[in-house]
């Protein structure tokens, strides 16, 4: 079964996309009450928490990296450790902001 999860394009769509959804998580628990994406994103630029948040939902991709490399599933980890460094990426340019 991990035999086919083992391929470094799926660790790289999974890392790309399990973040987006930590930060759709995040918002749907923490604050629904703002409009998604745009006010959301809006509340934590002006609050400047939008980098603190980012590096949470990267973060819970490294915990599925942690995961995977327990399960000896060493190219979906390759894929998910490129994903996250384009987020690292994204993290700096937002702290440049």
């Amino acid at each position: 079964m991990l035999d086919k999860l083992d391929k470094k394009w799926i660790g790289f769509l999974f890392g790309l996309l399990f973040p987006a959804f930590c930060f759709f998580c995040y918002w749907l628990f923490f604050n629904s009450h703002l409009a998604f994406p745009n006010a959301f994103i809006r509340y934590l630029l002006l609050g400047d928490m939008l980098q603190e948040v980012a590096i949470l939902c990267v973060g819970a991709s490294l915990l599925v990296f942690y995961f995977s490399l327990n399960k000896k599933i060493f190219d979906f980890s390759r894929g998910l450790i490129f994903a996250a460094f384009l987020y690292v990426g994204l993290v700096l340019y937002i702290s440049l902001l």
